[in-house]
């Protein structure tokens, strides 16, 4: 009798690890998300040195809190709603203001979310379909970048998955307080990142006005009330922001008139479809002459004979888009040799070969989108999402999500639709929304990607499972879609490897084709014995075949860190010797403590007064460093894109009469500053201020660029 006890408490611990193998299995998953979103983050600096400075900003008052002001004077506000820069400053409040406490929000994000893929899927379709949904979100590429970047993308599906669980509640229940909490998420989600949180929205109605435990008409009264709620979330802040006296806020960055609701409708909104933000920027216009001159007729430029096929070079930039000549513009001071990239896909060259200053670059434009390394989003059509800058993102598994949806295929009784079902609708409906959006749309980085993943992920989460069924049971046309499936996807994926990145011919692309070989051989040699090891045995192997190449490509994301990256992506080029993927304008020459930035920097901060500002310039760009590093108010009063007008003419002399602006940072060529932005106060400048010599500050005279101009405090107006 005591030897039975014994032998049974020695035997609890491996059956309690068998009855909760799924436990352990989502720990490991979440473990490696969390490994892949968070080591190394410390040596990736501040992320987007655009919103590290808003954050910095915020920090010093409750004033630049609420309405997420850029620079700490409160002049203008950053180009996003408020939510996910407030967790971000939350955290730098409780650790300190540091690079890693503004992304480690994004990296719990992310990690996260994973745990909400197994949890919005378990529970419907079994732990299998939960954990492999699980993993496909973890080890998405795109997922990983932006949970390893302190833009805000990865707290919104975070929110919005949460606002799913909620949704599937209120189906299966019936119960109306859930779908309002869902509502009221999608709302805060909004309150993020705008008007993509709407892209839940599609799937949501179609899955709750369908299947729904509701009679017809009360779910249409519920989604009416429902959108009453959703819309009072969602717009409260902006409310709160257009109503409060111009006079008493920072003007809202990026907008034409100095409002939320133009900034969500026209820069966050319709022009992320139109690409109306791209070049010279929404003032701008450029023209061909055929001859290979791009003419700006904002700013009044030309770059000739360049091979600068299908994008203009921008304003404070000499590019180079591949071999040939830049035509006129200025070389780029302190840089020898540049780089080369391909204007017409919008990976920006640069070249220079000039002494002194320091180099600002401007943003060109690649198919209507933003120019600079690392933002090549292809040219837009219905096969985008598999061209060569895009597949390696997000898009490895969408081939095997369309063959899952076939093995979920049922005959639906549309009368009798259940909720079970109309969750699978939601995944089906959430990857089909962002999927073309993200195929047509003008203007978006890549990481954007990050919102296919819920969709890829609950669609083979669901499918793959099935589709083993299916094979297992020889449950007629569907049987054949695995095999299909490790073909098709393996041998795209292969081809895609093999076309594009020699170096990994030796590796990855035998590691997809042979583990995608032995999934068949071993689905031929089940279809001879079928036995239930070799069915899980060849799921396993084309697992392996699948996942593979998104792995590495997380991996990469991983390893390779870049310092102060802007617009992250994923990839072997990533493994480069460059510092500076993803860079834009002055961000990479502050990687350097020796530079001519970092020189300009301590000259301003030696000769700051208390009251006035450290520095003035058009774009956020020239000053989101100084003022990361400071904490000082240096002024953009252009905001983002350098086009805003937070100061009149008359206003920004008042200013220089009070003596609060003494130094600004201006263009000595010419041209003007920022992209589309009025040239009045840039004229105003050089003709009333000094240009303080380069030597003044560690650096030498030279050609072009950007100067440092000074007002003696005997300026008048």
């Amino acid at each position: 009798m005591e030897k039975t006890a014994t032998a049974k408490k020695r035997g609890s611990f491996p059956g309690a690890v068998r009855k909760r193998w799924y436990v352990f299995a989502l720990a490991g998953i979440a473990l490696l998300s969390f490994w892949l979103n968070f080591y190394a983050i410390s040596r990736l600096g501040y992320g987007n040195a655009y919103y590290a400075a808003a954050i910095k900003s915020m920090m010093q008052s409750w004033h630049n809190f609420f309405y997420v002001s850029f620079d700490p004077a409160g002049v203008v506000s950053v180009d996003k709603p408020p939510l996910g820069l407030w967790v971000q400053c939350l955290f730098c409040f409780l650790f300190g203001y540091h690079g890693w406490a503004m992304l480690l929000p994004q990296a719990l994000a992310g990690a996260g979310s994973a745990v909400m893929m197994y949890v919005l899927t378990a529970k419907r379709f079994g732990r299998p379909a939960g954990l492999i949904a699980a993993l496909v979100f973890a080890l998405t590429p795109a997922v990983v970048v932006a949970s390893r970047n302190n833009t805000m993308d990865m707290q919104l599906i975070f929110v919005l998955l949460a606002a799913a669980w909620f949704l599937f509640r209120s189906m299966e229940t019936g119960r109306w307080r859930y779908l309002f909490a869902a509502s009221a998420l999608v709302g805060l989600g909004f309150n993020i990142k705008t008007l993509q949180a709407y892209m839940i929205l599609p799937a949501a109605a179609a899955a709750y006005l369908l299947c729904a435990k509701e009679k017809p008409g009360r779910r249409l009264l519920a989604g009416a009330v429902s959108l009453v709620v959703l819309a009072a979330v969602s717009f409260a802040w902006v409310a709160a922001v257009d109503l409060t006296p111009s006079g008493s806020r920072p003007y809202v960055g990026s907008s034409s008139n100095n409002t939320e609701w133009d900034l969500l409708t026209g820069y966050n909104g319709m022009q992320r479809l139109s690409g109306g933000m791209g070049g010279a920027g929404r003032n701008g216009t450029f023209r061909d002459d055929g001859r290979g001159t791009r003419t700006d007729g904002a700013n009044g430029w030309s770059a000739q004979n360049g091979n600068n096929a299908g994008a203009p070079a921008a304003p404070n930039q000499n590019q180079n888009g591949g071999t040939g000549n830049s035509g006129n513009l200025p070389a780029m001071p302190n840089r020898s040799g540049g780089g080369t990239g391909n204007a017409a896909n919008g990976q920006n060259g640069f070249a220079g070969n000039a002494q002194g200053g320091f180099r600002l670059e401007g943003m060109g434009a690649g198919n209507g989108g933003m120019g600079g390394v690392g933002n090549d989003i292809g040219t837009a059509g219905p096969f985008r999402l598999w061209q060569q800058s895009m597949y390696g993102q997000a898009s490895w598994l969408i081939l095997p999500a369309l063959f899952c949806i076939l093995a979920c295929v049922r005959r639906f009784k549309w009368k009798k639709m259940t909720p079970k079902q109309g969750i699978f609708l939601f995944w089906v409906v959430w990857l089909a929304v962002v999927a073309v959006f993200f195929s047509f749309a003008s203007f978006f980085h890549r990481y954007y990607l990050c919102m296919l993943a819920p969709g890829i992920a609950g669609v083979v989460g669901i499918g793959f499972p099935e589709m083993l069924r299916a094979f297992r049971g020889r449950k007629g046309w569907k049987q054949w879609l695995l095999p299909l499936t490790v073909i098709s996807s393996g041998t795209f994926s292969a081809l895609y490897v093999w076309n594009n990145y020699p170096a990994l011919r030796s590796w990855l692309v035998p590691l997809i084709a042979g583990a995608g070989a032995a999934a068949l051989v071993l689905t031929a040699v089940f279809l001879l014995r079928p036995k239930k090891a070799l069915a899980l045995a060849a799921a396993g192997m084309a697992a392996v075949s699948l996942l593979a190449g998104p792995f590495y490509w997380s991996l990469t994301a991983t390893l390779y860190v870049c310092e102060n990256i802007t617009m992250p992506y994923a990839g072997p080029e990533l493994a480069s010797t460059s510092k500076t993927p993803g860079m834009t304008r002055n961000q990479e020459t502050f990687t350097s403590s020796d530079s001519a930035a970092q020189s300009l920097e301590n000259y301003l901060v030696k000769h700051y007064r208390s009251g006035s500002y450290l520095v003035v310039a058009q774009s956020a760009n020239d000053v989101a460093q100084f003022i990361v590093d400071t904490g000082l108010p240096a002024v953009a009063y252009g905001g983002f894109l350098g086009s805003d007008n937070a100061w009149s003419l008359d206003r920004f002399k008042q200013l220089v009469e009070e003596g609060r602006i003494t130094y600004v940072l201006a263009s000595s060529d010419g041209r003007g500053g920022g992209i589309g932005g009025s040239s009045e106060i840039l004229s105003y400048v050089k003709s009333n201020a000094k240009q303080v010599s380069a030597s003044a500050y560690g650096g030498s005279s030279g050609q072009g660029g950007t100067a440092l101009y000074v007002f003696d405090s005997g300026t008048k107006k």
